[in-house]
């Protein structure tokens, strides 16, 4: 089953995968978490072939007609997931970035007003 030609892609690219998301984890452009996420599904994607048995009884028992449009939907429901994390983690920025935006704009008035005291002093003299 496993030596079968058509699974050698996903090897492959599960490999790939893989390899590419230890490297960004190493260098820092992924977070650990991004990266664990990824090599989860690296493995999952190199161990495949070895439960295809597994997809033929899921098929059978979801009632799904075609293997692969079940892999297609698994496939489907984990970029899904991908694309909620990834809306998450933005909206989470632009809060943050919102909140450094005010707290700046706090401290330059702050400083504005430290400055005027300061020249207002010096001119008292």
């Amino acid at each position: 089953m496993i030596y079968d030609l058509r699974f050698v892609p996903f090897i492959l690219i599960g490999i790939l995968a893989l390899v590419v998301s230890i490297r960004n984890a190493m260098s820092n452009k992924f977070s650990e978490k991004e990266s664990i996420l990824w090599a989860v599904a690296a493995v999952i994607m190199i161990l495949s072939p070895l439960y295809m048995g597994f997809v033929d009884r899921l098929v059978s028992l979801v009632g799904v007609e075609y293997p692969p449009s079940l892999i297609f939907a698994f496939l489907f429901l984990f970029v899904f997931f991908l694309l909620y994390r990834q809306s998450a983690a933005t909206h989470r920025m632009n809060e943050k970035l919102v909140e450094l935006i005010q707290l700046n704009a706090i401290y330059e008035n702050e400083l504005r007003a430290l400055k005027e005291k300061v020249n207002d002093k010096g001119d008292t003299k």
